[in-house]
């Protein structure tokens, strides 16, 4: 087939660019549209009429075809229907775009927006009312979560959790806040005058003894009083795993780093020196240019020595990077490459290697006392991993013993169903290139799991205990870490946090803050459904007044000296 023109882009298909219209010019048009075809005179078609309008008649159709929810309230979709409705829309969704985007926060925000969508003509904007009606919502909001809290834990048995504890520093008092890590269920969130150990017990068990629960393990960093508190409570101390890794990458990654960045520096320049001399012409006198060349091979005899000892630098600070790393895939209560159940003593041998390599790089760096001080601080953290495991697994072996399974059922449990359930747990945290790793592993256990010669009811009640004891297992306090950065960031916006705030923020946490699947903390620490806080608050909180005019108003002055001249 011969081609009609000789230029490719003629040839091609043209595509219509997309008009984009307003919401407020489609209320106008189908208006227009309808009043057209009710004219009394001179009655159009709605193809006429569409044409009349500029529009396509396809595109008037649909138009007219679109509808808003159910769910909305037929007023309500009638006036966003209007061309004043859209507008309304338009300037409010925009307005909320640009203050969350680029306003400020707090009662200026508000004023803001009150401004920019012209509510402020309807709703009093000043700082005192608005004030005024934060501290409503605050005191609404906390009354909601005590009066949750109370009918939500006296129907709730008495639950044993994992929580995670730590500090967070601002001004001269710490705040003290602990979490449950399976459900992010925020325990306690409050500042005090010191963080001991008296002060960690006196303020969080009250609060486990309202909530009816049981604190049996505690993961933290290797923080002396949480230690302490834990021994009073009676549980069993985690060691978090990021921070004895940390320790590790602080004694290592600076000092080897600069070493690598100095040999990579000389390096380049003797190469710039060696290209100097050989841009340099070549001398006449025999004796000048002999001194040239014995000058060009020292610096190339330079130059190999210095990039063999920038390459060992560089992969001495990698070897070490990748031995930190390694840690982090060897702490699991099941092998990711096998799927096996782990040992105590195996992890403990595995972390050794690792070990070895650090502090092989490290005495070969020449690194400072400091350094290694540092490198030892996190090998006793991993001493109480290991510490931890062994009681893990003692607590494994008594479940499975609880669940009393058949020999065959027991091995089936450890083989597939534990393994299966941890991997699930984890996989969403794990890399790309990691899921792309174990895959294979995950799908093998799934077809084992299919696949076994057991009832699918039994299948099913041995992944919900296999999900409690992947559950139990705990590594990290990143949940508190990240609470910590979220008060952190509320303390620095609204320069202070008094009690009251603080406590309406966790609450808003538990009861109102929502992961991907919709759930809330406090139906996932409770195992129940709570009223909605944003709903309790529209139909309790009395929003302000409308605006008055104030005495100093130029348009009130006009007016009353428009009423005395008439007088």
């Amino acid at each position: 087939m011969e081609e009609v023109s000789t230029k490719s882009s003629q040839n091609s298909t043209i595509k219509r660019i997309k008009i984009h219209r307003s919401r407020s010019m489609i209320s106008r048009k189908v208006i227009a549209f309808h009043e057209l075809l009710n004219l009394e005179k001179n009655k159009k078609s709605g193809r006429d009429a569409a044409e009349f309008l500029e529009i396509p008649n396809s595109t008037m159709q649909s138009w007219r075809k679109q509808t808003f929810p159910q769910k909305v309230p037929k007023e309500l979709a009638e006036f966003f229907s209007t061309p004043i409705g859209s507008d309304f829309l338009q300037r409010n969704i925009m307005s909320v775009m640009k203050l969350m985007k680029c306003g400020p926060g707090g009662i200026h925000g508000m004023q803001e927006y009150l401004h920019n969508t012209g509510l402020d003509n309807l709703v009093a904007s000043s700082a005192g009312a608005l004030q005024n009606y934060w501290v409503r919502c605050e005191k609404h909001i906390v009354e909601f979560g005590k009066r949750e809290e109370n009918r939500l834990s006296a129907w709730m048995k008495t639950k044993k959790i994992t929580a995670g504890l730590d500090e967070m520093f601002r001004g001269k008092r710490p705040c003290l806040v602990a979490m449950d890590v399976v459900s992010n269920y925020i325990l306690l969130e409050k500042f005090t005058e010191d963080r001991t150990a008296d002060t960690w017990k006196k303020e969080l068990q009250p609060r486990l003894t309202e909530l009816n629960v049981e604190v049996t393990q505690v993961v933290s960093d290797l923080c002396g009083a949480i230690r302490a508190v834990t021994k009073k409570l009676g549980a069993e101390h985690i060691s978090e795993l990021f921070h004895a890794q940390y320790e590790i990458s602080k004694a290592t990654s600076a000092p080897l780093a600069s070493q690598e960045r100095a040999s990579e520096k000389a390096l380049k320049d003797t190469e710039k020196k060696i290209q100097k001399i050989k841009e340099k012409s070549l001398r006449l006198e025999k004796e000048e240019r002999k001194k040239q060349v014995i000058e060009l091979e020292e610096a190339e005899c330079s130059q190999g020595k210095l990039k063999s000892e920038f390459e060992k630098k560089a992969k001495r600070r990698d070897k070490v990077k990748s031995a930190v790393r390694e840690m982090g895939k060897i702490h699991h209560p099941i092998d990711l490459k096998s799927g096996e159940l782990q040992t105590a003593e195996g992890m403990d041998e595995r972390f050794n290697e690792q070990f070895k390599v650090i502090n092989e790089c490290a005495k070969e760096a020449g690194l400072s006392e400091r350094s290694k001080d540092r490198i030892d601080k996190a090998r006793r953290a991993f001493d109480a991993i290991v510490c931890y495991m062994n009681y893990f697994f003692i607590v494994y072996a008594a479940f499975v013993e609880g669940l009393w399974l058949s020999n065959d059922q027991e091995e089936f449990f450890n083989e597939v169903i534990y393994p299966l359930s941890y991997l699930r747990l984890v996989w969403r945290r794990l890399s790309k290139e990691t899921r792309k790793e174990h895959r294979q592993l995950l799908e093998s256990l799934e077809a084992r799991a299919r696949d076994a010669p057991w009832p699918e009811g039994l299948k099913e009640e041995l992944m919900k205990k296999g999900r409690e004891m992947a559950e139990t297992f705990q590594r990290s306090s990143s949940c508190v870490e990240g609470r910590n950065g979220v008060l952190s960031l509320n303390y620095h916006r609204f320069h202070r946090l008094n009690e009251r705030a603080l406590k309406a923020l966790t609450i808003v946490h538990n009861f109102d803050t929502k992961r991907k699947d919709g759930t809330t903390a406090a139906e996932r620490f409770f195992g129940a459904k709570h009223e909605n806080l944003f709903e309790s608050l529209v139909a309790n909180v009395r929003i302000p007044g409308k605006p008055k005019q104030q005495h100093h108003d130029k348009q009130k002055r006009f007016l009353g000296w428009e009423k005395r001249r008439a007088a």
